[in-house]
């Protein structure tokens, strides 16, 4: 079956045309950053340009951050994108296409691929934590995602890390993602250095030695690290699968994470800690496989 993924991050909208794990065709843009029409809008006219191009798909799956009520198919709320707050966002993209449209969870999505065709194809239990503008994650058990009463578990951004810490997108001091996400660590460079400037003018300055940045990267993946470490904890994982435009920076990074993670659980079993296999197609093809298993499930 071909289904068509919509990934929707904070910075970037990818589209992509998947048949069993493959991408057959992707279109990418930026996100808006001008609320949630005009988000809607975006994503409508990826899909519309993939299927003017001739690809017949049976449906669409959408990844996007959460938390999100599955059941009303809404966007509960996604701090790092402009107006999503109990956002409709499958009624409205219904509205503009004539699919049948999946919504699921962004983290989720990009774990599930990971967990089918990926880096956690080997292992019955895994986390999947991706690290870009924010931060999120995927808890898989078997075939199984763990969702929980609300459909909110894996919301690892949002786990509070420092009291009086800064001031996160959903509205409370110290989360994760505030501590240590890519805008997070964009938003210390300016502090320090007085200019703005990207996470990747961060990381390449921290790789050059500069001890402002560097300390700024060693901040995020310490608490990154502890935050894994607390994971294990309770979920006690095979592997972590760390993913993401942050993580992508490669063993710089995340061997930093491990190390954090590795302090803070000695004593304890420390399960693989693996870079993500599929890359930025990660959330797109989950997306697009979670469309098809659920238009399966229907038939």
């Amino acid at each position: 079956m071909m289904t068509l993924g919509l990934d929707l991050g904070g910075t970037k909208i990818l589209a992509a045309v998947v048949r069993e794990g493959t991408v057959v065709d992707s279109v990418r843009v930026d996100t808006p950053q001008t609320g949630f029409a005009d988000v809607v809008r975006a994503l409508a006219g990826t899909a519309e340009q993939l299927l003017a191009r001739g690809h017949e798909v049976a449906g669409i799956g959408v990844g996007s951050p959460g938390p999100l009520d599955k059941e009303r198919r809404k966007v509960v709320f996604a701090p790092n994108i402009a107006g999503m707050h109990d956002a409709p966002l499958v009624a409205e993209l219904e509205r503009l296409l004539d699919l049948p449209i999946v919504l699921e969870n962004d983290a989720n999505a990009a774990g599930y691929a990971e967990h089918l065709y990926g880096a956690a194809r080997e292992f019955s239990s895994s986390i999947y934590v991706t690290v870009s503008t924010g931060i999120g994650g995927g808890i898989f058990v078997g075939e199984q995602v763990l969702r929980g009463a609300n459909g909110m578990a894996g919301e690892i951004g949002h786990m509070t890390m420092l009291v009086g810490g800064p001031m996160g997108g959903d509205g409370h001091t110290g989360s994760l993602e505030a501590i240590a996400a890519g805008r997070s660590m964009a938003r210390d460079a300016g502090y320090a250095y007085g200019v703005e400037m990207d996470t990747r003018e961060v990381f390449a300055r921290a790789r050059a030695g500069e001890p402002k940045a560097l300390g700024i990267v060693e901040n995020s993946a310490l608490f990154v690290g502890i935050g894994l470490a607390n994971l294990v904890k309770i979920i006690d994982p095979e592997a972590f699968v760390i993913g993401g435009g942050v993580a992508e920076v490669g063993p710089f990074y995340l061997g930093k994470v491990q190390a954090a993670a590795e302090h803070y659980l000695e004593g304890y079993p420390v399960p693989r800690f693996l870079v993500a296999k599929l890359g930025g197609n990660a959330g797109v093809i989950g997306a697009a496989a979670v469309a098809a298993r659920e238009l399966e499930a229907r038939k």
